[in-house]
């Protein structure tokens, strides 16, 4: 019976703002460097704002650096902040959702999962509140690991107190689906942002009375 849900939140509850918007080609096109090369840099080094090693901003201007950026000493987080806020994306009916869920299910512990920086795991919430729809919070910045990896899963479920087989993971990464399902924990792919508000209640509803769903 699952009695935890690990729900993602890029791709799930908003859309993944360095794979969808032009957010990182708009800061190489100010920084007077190569987007694909500055976009790259960003997917290799995003592990380490997302563990929370280093703040997100510091990522950038270095990378900026190592780009040959003649900008970089002009680098102004308020305005990569602010841009960063203009381009995400909230999928309300999804946030609706969950919380629909959480009334239904007090029983359940819902649980933030994602991956991100801190600092715009913050901006994301000042503005639209997801936090309050989740009883415990185990961002990648708040564990210190990173999905998909072993470390994380570990980390997060002794957290929740939870076993692999009592937690439901709902994710928009393949990798994460397949790592999770591989500890034994039971999962839903949310390859649109419209599979989450169809399938989420009736998967959560299904789990909770002890019926493996697929």
């Amino acid at each position: 019976m699952v009695q935890t849900v690990l729900i993602d939140a890029g791709g799930v509850l908003f859309n993944n703002v360095t794979e969808e918007t032009s957010f990182v080609p708009d800061i190489a096109r100010r920084y007077a460097v190569d987007p694909d090369r500055l976009l790259r840099g960003v997917q290799a080094s995003a592990h380490l704002y997302e563990s929370g090693t280093c703040h997100v901003h510091e990522v950038l201007r270095h990378l900026l650096e190592e780009a040959g950026s003649p900008l970089v000493d002009a680098f102004d987080g308020g305005w990569v902040d602010r841009l960063y806020a203009g381009s995400v994306r909230c999928y309300g009916p999804n946030v609706a959702e969950v919380a629909t869920v959480a009334c239904a299910h007090p029983e359940l512990a819902l649980v933030l999962a994602n991956n991100e920086a801190q600092h715009w795991d913050d901006l994301k919430n000042a503005r639209y509140r997801h936090y309050g729809l989740f009883g415990r919070l185990c961002s990648s910045w708040r564990v210190g690991q990173v999905k998909p990896s072993a470390e994380y899963f570990a980390a997060t479920l002794e957290r929740c107190g939870a076993q692999p087989h009592e937690a439901l993971m709902v994710d928009d990464r393949a990798a994460v689906i397949t790592a999770a399902r591989g500890l034994g924990m039971r999962t839903l792919h949310v390859t649109s942002s419209e599979v989450l508000r169809s399938r989420l209640r009736t998967a959560v509803g299904s789990l909770v009375r002890g019926i493996r769903t697929h």
